[in-house]
This record gives structure tokens, C-alpha cells and sequence, in this order.
């Protein structure tokens, strides 16, 4: 029994340490969807309904918390915070939260539930497959902005954020 509150504490700890989640001080909407073990519904909809409101695109970020990667971006955006501000304050961001091993990803938008394939053919994104972690620049009407890159590299210097948040 003790052994398995050991593990069970050191797996907590393990998550807490390893979060990929965007820094609060760019005030990301992060959307919580129902517990299920089948999958993870995130509903998009409030976000839009502020992107249409304050004439905002919408840039989405779906990370995972055991993604490497991911991780990797948080910290440059915890340490590109006042150079980064700027370029976030023109969006309606979203930090869209999950795991590499765990639910399935769905998103909502309208009452409408897509898989992220489905999504993707939505909005218009060309980028073949799916990998952590993803992005896109959308219209407040759901449309691909400009095509993202895929990968992290794009997104690891300010100068092309910001290029890249530019609508």
C-alpha cells in the first residue's frame, strides 16, 4: 500500500512538473471539457463569440502535457513574455490542453463536434497529419487565416511569432 501512494504521489508530481500550458499572464482561454475516458470535447464556440465581438482572429493552441515540444514552447513564451505581449494581445488565444496517450481530441463550434481531421478540412488547413503541437490562425468566422507550419521550429524565435501572428 505504501508503495503504491509513493507511486501514486511521484506520478502527480511528474505532471505538475511537466505542465505544458500556456503562461497565465497571456490570458489564454482554456476551454475544460467533460471528464470522459473516450475523449477530450473541446467547445470552441465561446472563443469565437469573442473573436466576432472584439474583431479578433482566434489563434489556437493544442498542446499536450506530456509532449516535450509543447513544454518547450511554454518556456519560450514564459521567457519571451514582454516581447511576445504585443503580438498575443491581437488574438483571441486558446490553450486547448491534453496528453499524447490519452481521449481522443474533438472540437465544437456552433454545436457543431468535428475530429481534428474534420476540423482541419473546416478551416482549410492544408498541413498533412496531425502532431503535437498544433496551430492556427483562424477569421472570427472560423476560416484559416494563413497557413501555419506544423512543428515547433516556426514558432521558437520572437521576430516569427510575431510573423506568424500577424493576420
Amino acid at each position: 500500500m505504501f508503495r503504491l501512494r509513493l507511486l501514486l504521489a511521484a506520478a502527480c508530481l511528474a505532471h505538475i512538473a511537466a505542465h505544458a500550458d500556456i503562461p497565465a499572464s497571456y490570458a489564454p482561454l482554456v476551454p475544460q471539457p467533460a471528464f470522459s475516458f473516450t475523449q477530450r470535447l473541446f467547445d470552441l464556440t465561446p472563443a469565437f463569440t469573442q473573436a466576432r465581438a472584439q474583431n479578433k482572429p482566434v489563434f489556437v493552441y493544442l498542446g499536450a502535457s506530456d509532449c516535450p515540444p509543447c513544454v518547450d514552447y511554454v518556456k519560450f513564451l514564459d521567457r519571451q513574455r514582454d516581447a511576445l505581449k504585443p503580438a498575443f494581445d491581437g488574438v483571441v488565444l486558446v490553450d486547448l490542453r491534453t496528453w499524447l496517450r490519452g481521449p481522443a481530441v474533438k472540437l465544437a463550434l456552433d454545436g457543431k463536434e468535428y475530429t481534428v481531421p474534420q476540423f482541419k478540412a473546416m478551416v482549410g488547413d492544408q498541413n498533412p497529419g496531425f502532431s503535437y503541437p498544433w496551430f492556427w490562425l483562424l477569421s472570427p468566422g472560423g476560416k484559416q487565416l494563413r497557413q501555419l507550419p506544423y512543428g515547433l521550429d516556426p514558432f521558437m524565435t520572437v521576430a516569427g511569432h510575431t510573423q506568424l501572428l500577424r493576420p
